[in-house]
C-alpha cells in the first residue's frame, strides 16, 4: 500500500543531481505564477517574430525552462538524459517537437522523416524509447479529418460501439459526408500512410501515440485509429503498436472507452488508450461547449474512472495473452491519479511491470512522482522533447499554456526540491 503524497514520492528525488535539483526549484517557482507564465509567453510569441528585438528574453528562455523541460537539441542530448533517468527505471517518449506541415506536399516527407526517426532510437537508445507521438495531421488531411466527423455526425455518433475494427464504420462516414472524387484519394492516401508508419514502428518495436486535435477533427481521428489498431494490435503481442488518446475533458469519454473496449473484442484486437485530461479546453469554450464536462472536478471523475476500466479490462488475461484486448499509457501529473493506478495494478495482481500499463509524465513535471514510480517497479516514463530552440519553441509554448494546472500544482514539488536540494548541499560541505 502506498502512503499519503506527497511523502511517498520524496525518494525518486534522490535520483536527482544537486544542479538539477537546483534548476527544478527554480523553474518550477517562476511557472508557479500564472500571470508570470501568461506574460512570459505573450512576450516569447512576439520576440521570435522579432528575433533581433528579442535576443534577450529568447536567451532566458533557451537557460530555463527549455533547458529543464526539453531533452536538449540533438539526439545525443536525449542519451544523456536517458542515462540518467535508466538507475531509476525511468524509459522514455521521444517526441522531435518540430512543428511538422500539414501541407499534402509535405506528407510523404513527414513519413520518411518519421521513419527515419524510429530507425534511429531503435539503433541509438537500445530499448530506452517506447513510445513516439503522432500528430495525424501531418499525414492525412485535416480538412479530410473534418470532413469525416461531420459525416460520423450524420450517422449519430464517431462509429462507437461498432464491431470489428470498423473499416465500413469509416466507409460509412466517407459516405454520409459525401466525400468528392479528390477527397476520396486523399482518405486513401491519408491511410497508406498512416499504415505505412505503423508498419515501420511495429518492425523497430516502437508503438505510436496518435495525438488527439479539438472536437471538430477528433471523431474522425478515432474512426482511423480504430482501423489501425485492428490491423496492427494483433492480439498476444508484448505491445500494441497504435495508441489513441481518450480526452477525459470530454462527456463523452467514459463511453468512448467503453465502445473502444467492445469494438476490439468483437474484432479480435486491441484497445490501446492514452488517457488525457485534455488539452484545448480553452478554445472549446466557444466551439462546443456542450460537449465539455462542467467542471474540471468532473473531469477528474472521468478520467479516474476511465483509468479503472481500462485497468481492468487489462487484469482480464495475462501479458502476451491472445485474449488480450486493452493497453494503457496513463498521462498525468495528477499525484491521486497516478497512485490510485499504481494502488489498482497492485489490487487487480497485475505485474508492476506489465508490457500494457505505463504511466508518464512530461520532462521537467511532477518529476519527483515519475521516479518514484520508476524505483518502485512500475512503468514510468519521461515525454521527452528534442529538438533545434528555435524549432522547439512553438512546441514549448503551447505545452506552458495548456499545463497551467499542473504547474500550478507543483506547490506539492517544490518543497521536496528544496529539502532535497538542501540535504545535498550539506552532504557536499559533510
Amino acid at each position: 500500500m502506498l502512503v499519503a503524497p506527497p511523502v511517498w514520492t520524496a525518494r525518486g528525488l534522490a535520483a536527482l543531481s544537486s544542479p538539477r535539483l537546483a534548476q527544478s526549484a527554480a523553474v518550477l517557482h517562476l511557472c508557479g505564477s500564472r500571470l508570470l507564465v501568461n506574460g512570459a509567453v505573450a512576450l516569447l510569441r512576439a520576440a521570435s517574430s522579432r528575433p533581433a528585438a528579442g535576443l534577450p528574453l529568447l536567451w532566458a528562455m533557451k537557460q530555463t525552462a527549455f533547458r529543464h523541460f526539453t531533452a536538449g537539441e540533438s539526439l545525443a542530448d536525449v542519451r544523456a538524459a536517458a542515462a540518467t533517468l535508466a538507475p531509476a527505471g525511468v524509459r522514455m517518449i521521444v517526441d522531435h517537437s518540430t512543428e511538422e506541415s500539414e501541407a499534402a506536399d509535405a506528407r510523404q516527407a513527414n513519413l520518411r522523416a518519421k521513419v527515419a526517426l524510429l530507425g534511429k532510437l531503435r539503433a541509438e537508445l537500445a530499448g530506452e524509447c517506447v513510445f513516439v507521438p503522432i500528430k495525424l495531421t501531418a499525414l492525412a488531411s485535416p480538412t479530410l479529418l473534418e470532413r469525416l466527423t461531420v459525416g460520423a455526425g450524420r450517422l449519430g455518433g464517431g462509429g462507437g460501439g461498432c464491431g470489428g475494427g470498423c473499416p465500413e464504420a469509416l466507409r460509412a462516414a466517407a459516405e454520409a459526408a459525401t466525400l468528392t472524387a479528390a477527397e476520396e484519394g486523399e482518405l486513401e492516401e491519408g491511410l497508406a500512410l498512416l499504415r505505412a508508419l505503423a508498419a515501420a514502428a511495429r518492425e523497430e518495436g516502437i508503438s505510436l501515440l496518435l495525438d488527439a486535435e479539438q472536437t471538430h477533427r477528433q471523431p474522425g481521428i478515432t474512426l482511423l485509429a480504430r482501423l489501425l489498431a485492428s490491423e496492427f494490435n494483433a492480439p498476444g503481442a508484448e505491445r500494441p503498436v497504435v495508441y489513441h488518446t481518450v480526452q477525459a475533458y470530454l462527456r463523452s469519454a467514459e463511453y468512448e472507452v467503453e465502445a473502444e473496449l467492445e469494438a476490439a473484442r468483437g474484432g479480435g484486437y486491441s484497445f490501446a488508450a492514452k488517457l488525457v485530461r485534455g488539452a484545448y479546453r480553452h478554445t472549446e469554450l466557444s466551439r462546443a461547449p456542450a460537449a465539455l464536462q462542467p467542471s474540471k472536478s468532473h473531469t477528474d471523475a472521468a478520467y479516474d474512472t476511465c483509468a479503472r476500466t481500462l485497468l481492468r479490462a487489462v487484469a482480464e488475461a495475462p501479458p502476451a495473452s491472445p485474449s488480450r484486448r486493452a493497453a494503457l499509457l496513463l498521462a498525468t501529473h495528477n499525484r491521486a491519479s497516478a497512485r490510485a493506478v499504481a494502488e489498482e495494478v497492485d489490487a487487480l495482481k497485475l505485474p508492476r511491470s506489465d508490457p500494457c500499463v505505463h504511466l508518464a509524465q512530461i520532462q521537467g513535471m511532477a518529476d519527483d512522482l515519475t521516479l518514484t514510480l520508476g524505483l518502485m517497479g512500475y512503468n514510468a516514463l519521461k515525454l521527452m522533447p528534442y529538438g533545434h530552440f528555435d524549432e522547439v519553441l512553438p512546441w514549448l509554448l503551447r505545452r506552458l499554456e495548456e499545463n497551467q494546472d499542473a504547474l500550478g500544482a507543483a506547490g506539492e514539488e517544490r518543497p521536496l526540491l528544496k529539502r532535497n536540494r538542501s540535504l545535498a548541499t550539506r552532504s557536499i560541505r559533510l
